[in-house]
């Protein structure tokens, strides 16, 4: 009887000191767990914006994005380096603001490639690299633009490569502005809108399939294929209240040879 008893007492302890032990661990993986989440800078602007606009308590917001308190307030205090970073367009899906070693050299470029932007320059990856280089001297700083630096300096500024379409930039909008407002309308004079006609030129490549196509969500097959050039040019004319519009197939050329010197077209 006393050695059942014993038994009974040894389990009792070997037990209480295993569930201690693995109620420590689970607690410090939970924990562990739990403090290393990070947000983005726009997740954090988005907990902000709860708790200042939206009068969510401070609590449940960090209930919501599942840090703890002390985390949420941290968020709170660092509002305006958060709103600095939205506002010179960085990238806001980081989740932390890492200082670079050749801060001097990136500040500059930014500078540089904002002004360059708004002049609408064209700005490649070699010419990033080049004046990188050059501003490195000026600040004499001993620096060596790489592929992974480059790459860091385009995430961090939100910089990425844009096909241009179109010829807009290549336009005189101010002399485009001034004739259509004072040179126009003289024009116009003693003439119906019926009677004021425009034509323009314009390439159909008959053949050409559609770029893209509907497909099932995680389908990844979008292999292409070669594009047909097969194209006619194309005058279409209408007059300026839109009362007739008619259109001329010209030809498969681009530049119609029987086009050159023409002074009177194909229409009454």
């Amino acid at each position: 009887m006393d050695n059942c008893i014993g038994y009974r007492k040894y389990v009792s302890i070997y037990l209480s000191i295993y569930l201690s032990i693995y109620l420590s661990i689970y607690l410090s993986i939970y924990l562990s767990i739990r403090t290393s989440v990070t947000h983005s800078i726009s997740e954090q602007l988005e907990l902000i914006d709860d708790v200042k606009v939206k009068k969510l308590k401070l609590a449940a917001a960090a209930k919501k994005y599942g840090i703890d308190y002390s985390t949420a307030a941290k968020i709170l205090k660092k509002e305006d380096d958060l709103r600095s970073c939205m506002q010179m367009n960085g990238n806001t899906n980081r989740k932390r603001k890492r200082q670079s070693v050749h801060k001097d050299v990136n500040e500059a470029l930014t500078q540089w490639f904002t002004q360059a932007c708004a002049h609408e320059a064209t700005v490649t990856d070699h010419i990033i690299r080049q004046k990188a280089s050059q501003l490195a001297v000026n600040l004499e700083v001993d620096f060596e633009p790489s592929n992974g630096w480059l790459m860091r300096w385009k995430q961090a500024n939100n910089a990425s490569f844009k096909k241009f379409h179109g010829e807009s930039t290549s336009a005189d909008h101010g002399s485009a502005n001034e004739w259509a407002t004072n040179v126009l309308p003289q024009l116009f004079r003693g003439y119906d809108p019926k009677d004021v006609w425009n034509c323009d030129e314009t390439g159909i490549f008959y053949k050409a399939m559609p770029s893209g196509s509907l497909r099932f969500a995680g389908d990844e097959k979008s292999n292409g294929t070669k594009v047909p050039k097969d194209r006619l040019t194309m005058l279409q004319f209408t007059n300026m209240d839109g009362s007739e519009k008619q259109a001329v197939v010209v030809g498969k050329s681009a530049i119609p040879r029987w086009f050159k010197n023409v002074k009177t077209l194909p229409f009454s």
